[in-house]
């Protein structure tokens, strides 16, 4: 039985504490005087027996004791989540809840329309679909906060304790107005990476995915007049001032003004992963949605995901 001294909002505070790195910040994100968390933490360590953190300089940096302690606590609250979510899915039956998270591009443009039709094909379902940033979703998956995740990706490291999948390989296409590039005109990939182009920020994955494989083929870096932080803002910017731009043929549609342009040899692409606790055991409700996106995105469902249901 857990002691009294322990509960999960004190592991919250904890975890809050490590990823700021901080009393005082801890404290202003949960709106509570910097001693009402500091007394958090002496309860948790006084529970424990053993200091958490040590400070050095003007860091709070984890004790051996602390980095233990910490992995357990997060796998406390994400197992506290699920929890509370396959409970939620049990009193309400067939409706069920399925949080997915998705990066911003694959939440504008892949998913949207997936998502809808699973709705009308199961009205009672409850489908929550936010976007974030890719960090921000991984760390979401981990603590347990959505069901799973499909985004964008590129290789970085990341926990054990999450397994990925690869849902479809995008082949990025360089875009244009008319005014820009004539109909029918093919480009050296030179020529085209001299083109007036819309970025976007260099932290975004899709950005440093293209611009790592443009290196490792030896190309210069393409010349980015402006980096937007969304697909349709570039868009916009692209059109309107008679720039290029170098994305997934899914974010363009048939009336959008740009065209795509011919550039032999350069052969850039992005995978689209799924993203989910290895010890994640899937309701009914939420490995319908898995398999939906699978089928829709072109996944072969045999190919062996680690998904599980409950039993």
């Amino acid at each position: 039985m857990m002691d009294s001294q322990l509960s999960l909002r004190r592991l919250e505070v904890f975890r809050l504490v490590v990823d700021e790195r901080s009393v005082t910040r801890a404290a202003d994100l949960l709106m509570v005087a910097q001693p009402a968390v500091s007394a958090q933490l002496r309860a948790l360590e006084s529970w424990l027996g053993a200091k958490l953190f040590e400070r050095r300089g003007n860091r709070l940096v984890l004790t051996e004791a602390g980095q233990r302690t910490n992995h357990w606590a997060k796998e406390v609250l994400a197992g506290s989540s699920q929890l509370r979510r396959d409970i939620g899915d049990l009193a309400s039956g067939d409706t069920g809840r399925v949080i997915v998270s998705s990066s911003m591009a694959v939440g504008t443009y892949l998913l949207p329309p997936i998502l809808a039709q699973f709705g009308r094909n199961r009205p009672l379902a409850d489908i929550t679909a936010p976007i974030s940033r890719p960090n921000e979703i991984v760390t979401d998956v981990e603590n347990g906060e959505c069901d799973f995740a499909v985004l964008q990706w590129d290789e970085r490291e990341h926990s054990g304790a999450l397994r990925f999948e690869t849902l479809q390989t995008v082949n990025l296409t360089l875009y244009a107005t008319s005014r820009l590039v004539p109909p029918g005109t093919s480009l050296t990939v030179d020529q085209a990476l001299s083109l007036p182009l819309i970025g976007a920020p260099k932290d975004v994955p899709y950005q440093r995915g293209m611009m790592a494989q443009l290196r490792a083929a030896g190309y210069k870096d393409p010349n980015f007049v402006i980096r937007l932080g969304h697909a349709e803002a570039m868009k916009k910017a692209a059109i309107e001032h008679d720039c290029a731009l170098i994305v997934g043929s899914y974010a363009i549609g048939p009336d959008d003004a740009l065209k795509p342009i011919d550039v032999p040899g350069l052969e850039l692409e992005q995978r689209i992963v799924l993203v989910h606790r290895r010890d994640k055991r899937f309701s009914p409700i939420q490995l319908a949605v898995v398999e939906a996106i699978r089928i829709a995105l072109g996944h072969d469902s045999h190919s062996g995901a680690g998904v599980s249901e409950n039993g």
